[in-house]
């Protein structure tokens, strides 16, 4: 990857003129993981070697999101790759993405321990700096012992919100103990953070609300230059709605197909991806003959640009609003210029809004989706492409990925100032 000098302020003098930082990034998913998580993790550390810092990634060893690890994995504690310039080591853990709060702590809990086993190797390595992504809500612990024993700024990068996530998806209730034992702990985190960057600006309301103030918020965008759009918005006679990524329960995508009949509407839903619903969207396609539902083999990240341009409009899903929760591919499906189908709510449903750029309904108002399909049918191609272009400019004024971080490594100076500058 190579950062484009016009986004960077100047990346030549801030290659001479900083100090090289040894900086420690630590995620439960990253490349080959699917989705968009691990490409944002893999975007950031190519971006810091881009401008001449020493970048680790501490990681699991790759289940994401179908929560099952390679054979060659199975009897394997730590794993040493090299990937675009970057040291990567993955770790063992008992991998689980079902729906038991139970398992996924035993996940959790077994990659924090195995990720311990590689505590010596970052004193060797001298670490400056280390970001730690949250959920899982079990890593934090390992950057905050980095602090206390090697004095390094611990950037916390809190993805989503928890417990308040468990609440809304109806897991736990404010008033359980769980909750507010969880919530101490969510508030312990934030306390030993030196800064703190989030996703949306829901979560970085909710953590200020909280009396934590130092919050930036660092969204995943897209590659404005990979994700690129046709020259020409052309139609077929069909509407073809495109939807890709994880295929899990909280998307809503098997709950989707059942209740909405685009057979009736005339119009295609194709299935791009993977996940624990995944064989389970397979059989309910073939048990009732549906034409116009087609499930796809999943694609290489590489290869989405391509794939999703074949089609009109992008469809966004979730289940249920989770406060602070913004679908990733929103900004890719925004930066290839294509109108989009929101079922959702919260910010991304308000994103969409903004830049007048596709149709929104909530979580559970089929009928509004349905609707919203049926209003996508019958716009004359002027009007189709006004959305397009409006997706695109969104995209580039707001959402590329190459500015996000450079935004976000402006504001990480002030922390880390003294080291950068020695």
């Amino acid at each position: 990857m190579i950062l484009k000098s016009n986004k960077f302020k100047n990346i030549n003098e801030y290659i001479s003129n900083n100090t090289d930082l040894n900086i420690c990034i630590i995620t439960h998913c990253y490349p080959p993981d699917f989705g968009a998580a691990p490409h944002q993790y893999a975007h950031m550390a190519e971006s810091f070697h881009a401008i001449g810092h020493n970048v680790t990634v501490l990681t699991s060893h790759p289940y994401y999101p179908k929560g099952k690890l390679q054979r060659k994995d199975f009897f394997k504690l730590r794993r040493h790759t090299k990937i675009n310039g970057i040291d990567v080591f993955r770790h063992w853990l008992i991998p689980s993405q079902q729906n038991s709060a139970i398992l996924r702590l035993l996940s959790m809990t077994t990659m924090l321990l195995s990720m311990l086993f590689s505590m010596s190797l970052l004193k060797k390595k001298k670490i400056d700096v280390v970001i730690v992504q949250t959920p899982p809500i079990t890593l934090p612990l390992l950057g905050i012992l980095l602090k206390r024993i090697q004095k390094v700024k611990l950037v916390l990068n809190v993805s989503d919100l928890w417990p308040q996530a468990m609440v809304d998806l109806g897991s736990i209730k404010t008033n359980s103990i769980a909750y507010q034992i969880l919530h101490r702990l969510e508030k312990f985190y934030y306390s030993k953070a030196d800064f703190i960057i989030t996703q949306s600006d829901e979560t970085k309301s909710y953590i200020q609300d909280l009396n934590f103030n130092d919050v930036f918020l660092y969204r995943i965008g897209a590659d404005i230059n990979v994700f690129h759009p046709h020259k020409n918005v052309q139609r077929g006679e069909k509407l073809k709605i495109v939807y890709t990524g994880v295929l899990g329960v909280a998307h809503g995508i098997l709950d989707l197909i059942q209740k909405v009949s685009f057979d009736a509407l005339n119009c295609e839903l194709h299935i791009y991806g993977d996940g624990i619903e995944k064989n389970k969207i397979k059989n309910y396609i073939i048990k009732n003959q549906l034409q116009n539902v087609i499930l796809h083999p999943k694609v290489h990240y590489k290869e989405v640009p391509e794939v999703v341009k074949q089609y009109d409009v992008a469809l966004i899903s979730q289940k249920k609003y989770v406060k602070g929760t913004l679908p990733a591919k929103l900004y890719e499906s925004l930066s290839l210029g294509m109108p989009i189908l929101f079922h959702g709510q919260g910010e991304g449903e308000q994103l969409v809004q903004k830049h007048q750029c596709g149709f929104t309904s909530r979580p559970n108002d089929l009928v509004q989706l349905t609707k919203n399909i049926k209003s996508l049918q019958q716009l004359s191609d002027k009007e189709f492409q006004l959305l397009s272009n409006q997706s695109r400019k969104a995209a580039v004024s707001y959402y590329d990925r190459d500015l996000q971080f450079s935004t976000f490594y402006e504001a990480l100076k002030t922390v880390t100032h003294h080291l950068m500058f020695a």
